[in-house]
């Protein structure tokens, strides 16, 4: 086979590849799991969604309709997320997370629970005291001044 033959057929098998890697596209990420415990009966009012948790954009809703109060939020780009659990009002219920699904693109068990601190109430925390920090070291640098 000369050397024209080789380069030929390789690159004729990878312009037939080249479609299937084109469809495939980035990937995605499918958090999923149960909120039965914290959504009581009638679970059809409640909704999960997820937070990215660096630039707080929602990036998937998901209505409650399971029975069995079973959540799934798909199509998800790959990022850090936080599960919450609003109920019919719209209030966040719960939160779950955060979630690192930049290396893996399925989490399936996760169950929302209550009995924690929620996840967004420590970043929020963590926000205040940053604040509170930052302002006493302005206060001591202009009392010093």
């Amino acid at each position: 086979m000369t050397l024209r033959m080789v380069v030929a057929t390789g690159l004729a098998a990878i312009m037939a590849g080249a479609p299937i890697l084109a469809q495939q596209g980035t990937p995605t990420v499918t958090l999923s799991g149960v909120a039965k415990k914290e959504a009581k009966k009638p679970y059809s009012d409640y909704t999960t969604r997820a937070r990215d948790v660096q630039s707080g954009v929602i990036a998937g809703t998901a209505t409650n309709g399971d029975p069995d109060a079973n959540f799934t939020l798909t199509n998800l780009p790959p990022g850090n997320y936080v599960v919450e659990l609003l109920n019919k009002d719209g209030k966040v219920v719960c939160t779950e997370g955060p979630f690192d699904m930049t290396k893996q693109f399925l989490k399936n068990d996760i169950e929302i629970s209550c009995n924690k601190v929620p996840a967004a109430w420590w970043l929020l925390g963590i926000a205040a005291a940053a604040g509170i920090t930052a302002g006493v070291v302005v206060a001591n640098a202009s009392a010093s001044q």
